[in-house]
């Protein structure tokens, strides 16, 4: 294994790590634990190779197993599921050599609540509070992509102490966009994030400089820039002030930084919205929309 790809391995376990952590704070936020977000936390685990081994997964894992064997998920069951959860979390924070400390840690814990909370497809008032809580106490979660967007959207809902069902899905969307993480459609991770997407009427790709991040569901990296190139645009590698372009793939990158997004996305929202460059964020099918 080269130098590069044990950094990557060893950044990406702690990310997953960081995420399970938060993830359990999600299902938990309310107080409760249901069958669907038992069935969403067995999911992602079973995609989340790279900690597969770790011993305290492997409890998570056979104590979700035992459940489900039945087919039948008892409340009793959901109890025991929740103090078990609780107790192993505690587990998790102590595992040697997880970064839990740093600013990217806070974004990393900041993914996996999201995905907790929205986990069984609702969004309750508890959750939305705790959401508020866990932002408003870190100065720079909130007052930087993506916690900006979330905290301005949570802090709109509850200025007026009323909770709507409008506000209530308004934020259940940002949370998918966000994380990438739609259960009603029956993804539990793997896409990246469209909250920072621009909204265009037309794509002006002749004399455009593009650059391209993530997976490409329409194929390679280098075949998606061939098609760019044939358009009339030019590509460059990385995010600067004088692109034009931000494509993004459907799929989430395997050594992106975060679960959901990378620090080409990172870079392009501060241009576009601290600097006020011209650049606009698109998705891949954005793109293909307008082929």
């Amino acid at each position: 294994m080269t130098e590069l790809s044990t950094f990557n391995y060893v950044r990406n376990r702690s990310k997953l790590f960081a995420n399970l952590i938060s993830i359990i704070d999600g299902l938990l936020s309310d107080g409760a634990l249901d069958s669907k977000e038992v069935l969403y936390l067995d999911t992602w685990l079973l995609e989340a190779e790279a900690i597969s081994n770790n011993y305290c997964v492997k409890t998570i894992k056979r104590r979700l197993s035992d459940i489900l064997a039945d087919g039948v998920i008892e409340k009793v069951e959901l109890e025991f599921l929740k103090a078990d959860l609780i107790t192993i979390q505690k587990d998790l924070l102590d595992i040697p050599n997880i970064d839990l400390f740093s600013e990217d840690a806070d974004k990393h814990l900041l993914e996996g609540l999201c995905k907790g909370m929205i986990a069984n497809q609702e969004l309750n008032d508890s959750e939305i509070r705790y959401l508020n809580w866990f932002l408003s106490k870190n100065a720079a979660l909130k007052n930087n992509y993506p916690g900006k967007e979330l905290y301005a959207v949570v802090k709109q809902i509850l200025d007026d102490g009323v909770i709507t069902e409008e506000e209530r899905n308004t934020l259940k969307s940002a949370l998918i966009d966000f994380t990438g993480s739609n259960i009603e459609e029956g993804v539990v991770d793997g896409l990246s994030t469209s909250l920072p997407l621009d909204a265009i009427d037309s794509l002006e790709l002749d004399g455009a400089t593009v650059c391209l991040t993530g997976e490409f569901l329409h194929g390679k990296r280098s075949v998606c820039e061939d098609e760019f190139r044939a358009s009339g645009a030019k590509i460059s590698s990385s995010v600067t002030q004088k692109i034009d372009y931000l494509v993004i793939g459907t799929l989430c990158a395997r050594d992106w930084r975060f679960q959901s997004y990378g620090r080409k996305i990172e870079k392009a929202v501060s241009y576009r919205d601290e600097k006020g460059t011209k650049l606009k964020i698109i998705s891949e099918e954005q793109w293909k929309s307008f082929a």
